[in-house]
């Protein structure tokens, strides 16, 4: 069975800031979470993000198969169908190549906000907080309940 990684990127329109959050399940049983404020960025690019710092972590941590949940039909598409005319073609790129790893599997499919409710609350966590990539082997308290 697949291990199960719901990403989320958030945006603060009065900043113009953005972070991002994710958190990994195998099982439905919690693996691996991560958080990062990520500064100056659009909605859709911190979803991007989202999904890289996810799939990077799940990388290199052996996780041998991955469905990605995310919100953002657009970052999907991106995923999918790179566009070397959009302004973060490199980062495409670099999800594009973790995609392209010996995994046994990786997918990125869409997921509906209310089931996506401990990602937007780790990324919204550190909104106002200092950059830097967090991950987390254990549980937030803040997520406890909603895992």
């Amino acid at each position: 069975m697949s291990y199960k990684l719901c990403v989320k990127g958030v945006f603060d329109r009065s900043q113009t800031r953005a972070s991002v959050g994710g958190i990994t399940k195998h099982n439905e049983r919690w693996v691996r979470g991560f958080r990062s404020m990520i500064g100056l960025a659009d909605p859709r690019t911190a979803e991007l993000w989202a999904i890289y710092y996810g799939l990077r972590m799940a990388w290199e941590r052996e996780m041998p198969s991955m469905v990605v949940f995310t919100e953002r039909r657009d970052a999907i598409d991106l995923t999918n169908n790179p566009d070397p005319a959009y302004p973060m073609a490199a980062l495409i790129e670099m999800i594009t190549m973790l995609k392209g790893e010996t995994w046994s599997h990786v997918d990125i499919q869409h997921i509906h906000a209310n089931a996506n409710v401990a990602a937007n609350v780790l990324a919204t966590d550190c909104l106002d907080g200092e950059g830097g990539l967090k991950e987390f082997a254990e549980p937030p308290h803040a997520i406890i309940h909603l895992i």
